[in-house]
């Protein structure tokens, strides 16, 4: 059913467990899994040193993937990496597009009550409200 797979990760306990089921789901295909994190430019944006905050953002978006990867080929499924600077929910669309994966999975934090009305305008929850195929929102 899915020859491709995205698993978007940040290196959270929250992207861990997406990766778990993402691992599952492309064994049980035969799928390649792609794993992305995007270092978030608004971040870098936003930081007195801007070089400086990049740089860190890209090395921990490089471990995220790096760590998906071995988790990944632990369990004998092949797994490709891509790490991309830009605003997360719309690389990860991108992403999804250029690779044409069958379903995207990503993490939730897995808020509840106050912080869960005030933090609507999450990465999980704008991927699944752009997206043109199936997502796994795993919390």
């Amino acid at each position: 059913m899915y020859d491709a797979i995205l698993l978007a990760t940040d290196g959270s306990e929250a992207a861990g467990a997406a990766l778990d089921h993402a691992v599952t789901t492309a064994d049980a295909h035969g799928a390649t899994l792609h794993a992305l994190s995007v270092a978030d430019e608004r971040i870098a944006l936003a930081a007195d040193d801007t070089d400086d905050t990049r740089a860190e953002l890209r090395e921990r978006a490089q471990t995220a993937v790096d760590d998906a990867a071995g988790t990944a080929s632990a369990s004998g499924v092949h797994v490709e990496t891509d790490v991309r600077d830009g605003v997360p929910f719309r690389e990860v669309l991108a992403c999804a597009a250029d690779v044409d994966v069958g379903l995207i999975v990503v993490g939730t934090h897995g808020r509840e009550g106050r912080e869960k009305r005030i933090n609507m305008g999450s990465t999980a929850e704008r991927v699944v409200n752009g997206a043109d195929r199936p997502v796994l929102v795993v919390r």
